[in-house]
């Protein structure tokens, strides 16, 4: 089931700049990276801009992730935080 502005189906992204516009098809550019952000059972999948990874809301995220998961994870990189305040934290920084 999709909504307008994130993606619930195990295949599709959401492209951090293009959440207003509520596309939901997936992007093979380069200078992105997939996460996914939530609790098991209920992850949202993100691509993200490479350059999010100096910002300190996602270095903090990346830290906690790592103390959760380790840092040898498999697959896509997970993140333990609620979905809805990481996409209301991106839609801030992006506009900086």
């Amino acid at each position: 089931m999709e909504t307008m502005k994130a993606s619930t189906s195990s295949t599709s992204y959401v492209r951090l700049d293009r959440m207003e516009e509520g596309e939901t098809k997936l992007d093979h550019r380069k200078g992105v990276f997939p996460v996914l952000v939530g609790s098991e059972g209920t992850m949202e999948k993100f691509l993200l801009p490479m350059k999010l990874t100096r910002h300190p809301f996602i270095v903090q995220l990346l830290e906690l992730s790592a103390k959760e998961y380790g840092y040898e994870q498999e697959g896509l990189l997970k993140i333990p935080y609620d979905a809805s305040c990481f996409k209301k934290m991106l839609k801030l920084i992006s506009k900086k």
